[in-house]
């Protein structure tokens, strides 16, 4: 293209950025006229450090400065793949980048990078890039690392439908269900006045039956927001867990008669009990240990419902338990639990 100025002939060329990089990028691939070699992992690469520092702030920085890259032919570069650094050196030389070739380069190095701190960043940039693989790495690397994870700040700032991805996965690595609640009630704990209304929703993929009485009595239940209204429904049901109560010990009970199909109250028991073991002998009706909603019991005492009345002057168990399986055999009385 010729322009004319006044008296003078301006000459440009809209081909001559193209040839200079085709030109300059050949001299790199002849290995003619560089001044630098970047090492990355065992790859080496010539390049000239006046077009990669035109190209890149990072080693304008490294090749200008007083860094010790600045004075030595061959500079080591970290953190960063073979490929990577092949592709960003070439698009140096040719103003082209294949998007695919990047994403998956970018995936396959965030792979390596998965950690507790940074798994959140990381598998967001995987969901916004349909990255497929380092979607399913990640979050198999969550499952496998749950307790390392539940404790890290970016678990804290989960959207509610991760959290419950995350919990309701079979392939949860953790020492008991234990793990699953507490980390869902320091999620809450996080911001208690917006998250407390997610709790019934939660509180659904939270396996309760799975978790041990113990648990259940001393954490559970003594839990604030779970003695809400609008969480201790979840709990388990009394005959769920062999006499353990979701609402609070109780001494008061009921007689059911068959025959009139009809309750009534009777005598309530000298002690306020749940998880209490139950068992007839010589019609007589025996409560043994349980917890009243403070500590776990050992006494035992025994329903008369000729009288209506209970007797409690009976030997109590040798431990304290909840949760206790009773049996009559050969006229004696046998508890078991192994809660205490």
């Amino acid at each position: 293209m010729k322009h004319i100025v006044t008296n003078k002939l301006v000459k440009t060329s809209d081909k001559h950025a193209k040839f200079l990089l085709e030109n300059l990028n050949l001299l790199r691939k002849q290995k003619e006229l560089c001044d630098a070699i970047l090492i990355v992992g065992q790859n080496k690469t010539p390049a000239q450090r006046a077009i990669l520092s035109a190209c890149s702030p990072y080693l304008r920085a490294m090749f200008t400065g007083e860094l010790a890259e600045s004075r030595q032919p061959e500079i080591i570069i970290r953190d960063i793949e073979e490929y990577a650094m092949e592709l960003l050196i070439a698009y140096c030389y040719t103003s082209r980048i294949v998007i695919e070739e990047v994403q998956i380069t970018c995936c396959e190095f965030l792979q390596k990078q998965l950690d507790p701190t940074i798994f959140l960043g990381i598998r967001a940039f995987a969901d916004t890039h349909s990255c497929r693989e380092l979607l399913r790495v990640a979050d198999h690397y969550v499952q496998q690392h749950f307790i390392d994870v539940k404790e890290s700040e970016e678990f804290l700032f989960l959207p509610i439908h991760q959290l419950i991805e995350i919990i309701s996965s079979d392939e949860l690595n953790m020492t008991s269900e234990g793990d699953v609640f507490n980390a869902v009630m320091q999620w809450i704990s996080c911001d208690v006045q917006q998250r407390k209304q997610y709790l019934p929703k939660i509180l659904e993929h939270v396996r309760f039956p799975l978790m041990s009485a113990r648990f259940l009595v001393n954490t559970v239940s003594s839990d604030p927001l779970i003695r809400s209204d609008q969480a201790k429904y979840y709990l388990l049901l009394p005959q769920e867990l062999r006499g353990w109560c979701s609402g609070g010990a109780i001494a008061s009970v009921e007689m059911f008669d068959p025959v009139t199909n009809e309750r009534r109250a009777v005598s309530p028991m000298s002690k306020r009990r749940c998880g209490v073991g139950v068992a007839v002998l010589n019609n007589l009706l025996y409560a043994v240990g349980g917890h009243d909603g403070v500590s776990y019991l050992n006494s035992v005492e025994k329903f008369d419902p000729q009288t209506n009345q209970w007797n409690n002057d009976i030997a109590p168990a040798s431990s304290c338990r909840t949760s206790v399986g009773v049996a009559v055999l050969s006229g004696c009385v046998y508890s078991m639990s192994n809660i205490r």
